[in-house]
């Protein structure tokens, strides 16, 4: 099919998405306005070239004006079906209220039915953020807006892609499954088993708030007489978490439990207990024993607090395991031994005792040499739902250079190869060897006292889910250029008996 083709097509389904929305909207069936939260990621994606993340799925409720945001490129989307006036202005004031143009630089406004012809600009500035740019004219789109821009679109290719995800979201075969869905309430009343990828965790009772007592003049010299004996240069002065961890080794504590917030210090640790180490670098008098739930339940600031604790915590959990936390790339992974960087096979045990590759060594195809590593990783989050919490673990690569440590500069393209190679069935075994990996105790490893692991849980959900209706559409990408390492799937994990 030439370019026209795909835009008329592009231009067919647009137009039935629109008529779908108003139906089922005119019927008082609102899912359908949740679902284009999802189905347009993409198709913004591609065509005002960000990496959108659905907001209401990832559970950042910080954001309540907004529904999809690219924070690399600081722009946000709110998704409505309503076009009126009165939701243009309170979508302006709710961004102006918590600050978000301080986060974004960029707003837009999609009516997924039809906007305005015409809009008060006048009414609309007062709510404006001082020097935040926004028009209802360049800001308030609707599909022909969207139109527009995907026929201004040079790549043939990236048109084919954009016309693939309309045709898969608006054929007759989908709009058929929605409407008996949403309508005639399932198509079957089967259950079917499902394994989010969410671990409960256990941690302690009660967290720890004190204030900082450091002789930071006394830290700042000891470090500077030890940069100034290797030939660096010393430090007029440290920032907060850099001095406390300073002052940490200072007092030989390897610690890494703990957040700053304002003025004080959380830990899970038990600052009244006279042997915590932790001690020797607050204010003994201030030291004040929080409950859990009281705190992060207290406000939007606190809950992220506590989230980053529990992600530091994460990270100590992990460092006993061997696996390191990389910032740079914001995962957890295998860690590679830094003196003599190689393969690496660890035991594990699920329903039998296994052994899994966990760093696999890359070669160059032609000449045999050791290129990089590819090292089993996972990024994560936290959630707490109901009484518990969950970590939400997504399982995927890193790849490193010879070296064991720094990424190296061939890893997106070695990614986009191990994408197109693996299936959901592929990552779904991931996460389970992650699951058995954490949760497995024996009586020879102490367990850590801050933060417990708990193996998956399968859930039972009805109606049953149809993988037409759920399987997302794989985007056509452009030929691969030819790369100097053979990628090829980990099959060490499709032994069912394993799990």
């Amino acid at each position: 099919m030439n370019r026209i083709g795909y835009l008329n097509k592009i231009n067919t389904y647009a137009a039935r998405f629109v008529l779908e929305v108003e139906g089922f909207n005119a019927s008082s069936l609102y899912d359908i306005n949740i679902h284009a939260e999802s189905f347009l990621i993409p198709v913004l994606n591609e065509v005002f070239d960000l990496r959108l993340e659905n907001l209401n799925n990832s559970q950042k409720k910080n954001f309540p004006a907004i529904d999809l945001a690219d924070f690399s490129n600081r722009v946000a989307f709110q998704i409505t079906a309503t076009s009126d006036l009165e939701k243009i202005k309170s979508t302006l004031e709710k961004f102006k209220e918590h600050k978000l143009n301080e986060v974004f630089d960029v707003l837009y406004i999609y009516v997924i039915t039809h906007k305005k012809e015409r809009y008060n600009e006048e009414k609309i500035k007062q709510f404006i953020p001082d020097g935040f740019a926004f028009s209802a004219t360049g800001n308030v789109i609707d599909k022909d807006d969207i139109l527009q821009r995907i026929t201004a679109i040079s790549s043939t290719p990236k048109i084919e892609a954009i016309a693939k995800i309309y045709e898969h979201e608006f054929s007759d075969f989908q709009i058929q499954m929605r409407e008996k869905s949403y309508i005639n309430g399932c198509l079957n009343t089967e259950s079917e088993g499902i394994s989010p990828n969410l671990l409960k965790i256990s941690f302690p009772q009660y967290i720890y708030q004190a204030e900082l007592n450091i002789d930071e003049k006394s830290v700042i010299d000891n470090l500077n007489a030890y940069l100034i004996s290797i030939g660096r240069k010393p430090v007029k002065k440290l920032k907060p978490g850099n001095l406390v961890k300073k002052a940490l080794r200072a007092v030989n504590v390897k610690s890494g439990e703990w957040v700053l917030y304002e003025k004080y210090v959380y830990t899970f640790k038990n600052l009244d207990d006279n042997s915590e180490p932790f001690r020797k670098i607050v204010d003994i008098g201030t030291i004040t024993r929080l409950e859990c739930k009281e705190f992060y339940d207290s406000d939007e600031n606190r809950l992220r607090v506590f989230k980053h604790l529990l992600r530091n915590t994460l990270i100590e959990l992990c460092r006993s395991k061997e696996i390191e936390w990389y910032g740079k790339r914001e995962l957890f992974r295998f860690a590679n031994n830094q003196t003599v960087p190689n393969q690496k096979r660890i035991k594990w045990k699920g329903k039998k005792e296994a052994t899994k590759t966990v760093i696999f060594e890359m070669h160059n195809k032609k000449e045999g040499h050791v290129v990089c590593f590819r090292s089993l990783a996972f990024k994560s989050s936290f959630i707490n739902i109901d009484e518990y919490w969950y970590l939400v673990l997504n399982p995927t690569w890193s790849f490193t250079n010879p070296g064991g440590y720094h990424q190296s500069r061939f890893e997106p393209a070695y990614m986009a190869g191990i994408k197109r190679l693996e299936s959901n069935g592929s990552v779904y075994n991931y996460f389970r060897f992650f699951s058995y990996f954490f949760s497995y105790k024996d009586l020879f490893t102490p367990a850590y006292p801050y933060m417990e692991i708990h193996a998956a849980e399968e859930l039972s959900i009805s109606p049953r889910l149809e993988e037409k209706a759920w399987k997302p559409i794989k985007i056509i990408e452009k030929k691969a250029a030819e790369m100097d390492i053979d990628i090829k799937v980990d099959t060490e994990l499709v032994d069912n008996t394993l799990f």
